[in-house]
Order: structure tokens, then sequence, then C-alpha cells
């Protein structure tokens, strides 16, 4: 069955749309046990309406959304100007990639980190980096099979307690002219 996706700039109107989105695909990853009160206010605080209304508002930033009709079924955030937790990365973070489930395994998270590198290259942007969490058993394979290493770890802080990230980047090859 062929599925005709949409990938687009996000738009102001999207906001409200991210945010519900964003919400549903971080607590379906990371409250695999439950929601508690630190997840709640995580996820209401971070993918806030006005929060993803401020992030379109951004320069440095650039939102991707996946679309199937009229339904956001993903997107990717990427952020210029962020400093990478290992030294010796620079370039482009992949600061979200979130994909609803029911899409997983559809080629939408591919052409949105193929979307990534290309604005990479673009930008001559050394590498694209990004973190994920190292419970993330989906994340956590799914970058290498796109050629991204596991350069080291970064704590991520909810609450005052941390969970370990595992750091990926991928070296961009210069666009051909």
């Amino acid at each position: 069955m062929s599925h005709d996706f949409v990938y687009r700039t996000a738009a102001p109107e999207d906001a409200l749309t991210l945010s519900l989105l964003a919400t549903q695909v971080f607590l379906d990853t990371y409250a695999t046990r439950g929601v508690n009160s630190d997840l709640a206010k995580e996820a209401s605080a971070i993918y806030s309406p006005g929060e993803f209304a401020k992030r379109l508002q951004e320069p440095c930033v650039e939102i991707t959304v996946a679309q199937e009709g009229e339904y956001l079924i993903g997107f990717l955030d990427l952020a210029s100007g962020t400093k990478c937790p290992v030294p010796s990365i620079d370039g482009l973070e992949v600061l979200r990639l979130y994909v609803q489930a029911p899409f997983h395994r559809r080629g939408v998270g591919k052409k949105l980190m193929a979307l990534a590198e290309f604005n990479a290259r673009e930008r001559k942007s050394p590498y694209v980096w990004l973190t994920a969490w190292s419970g993330n058993t989906r994340a956590l394979a799914f970058y290498p099979t796109l050629g991204y290493q596991d350069v080291g770890a970064t704590p991520y802080i909810i609450e005052g307690k941390e969970y370990e990230n595992r750091v990926f980047a991928k070296r961009m090859a210069p666009s051909a002219a």
C-alpha cells in the first residue's frame, strides 16, 4: 500500500497540533511505566502551544512536518547554533525527530533525517548531531542504520533527575557543486 506523505515547513498555525503531537510521542516514548508528575510537568512545559509558537519564530530553528492528508504524523525540529555535548562535534542539531507510532517503519523518519542532512550540506555544516534517551531502543537502533555513530553520553535533566542520553553524530560530505 502506497502512501503519499507531504513534507513542508511548519507554519505558526501548526503550533497547537505540533504541541499535541509532540506530547503524544513524548509520552509514548518516555512514559513506559505510566505518567508521573515529573513527566507531566516536562511535557506540559516544553510542548505547550506557546512554546511551539515561540520556536517557530526563532531564526535558528526549522521545523518540518510530515503530513498525511490533513493530519500531522511527525516532525523534525532542527536547530543551528546549539552546542554539542561532545566537544569535537559541531553542526546542526536534530533537537527532535518525532513520528507517531502508527507511522513507524514507513519511511517518515528516514525522509525527515534526509532533509536534515540536506540542510546541513547546504549550510556547509560539518555534522548533524542529536541525542536519544538510552531507554529508547527504537531510536538507538534507527540512527546507526542511517550512518550515525554513538559518540558519547550526556545527561538530560527532568525535575532535577538525570536521564542518560546517547549522542549520535554523522559527518556530512560536502555537497556536489
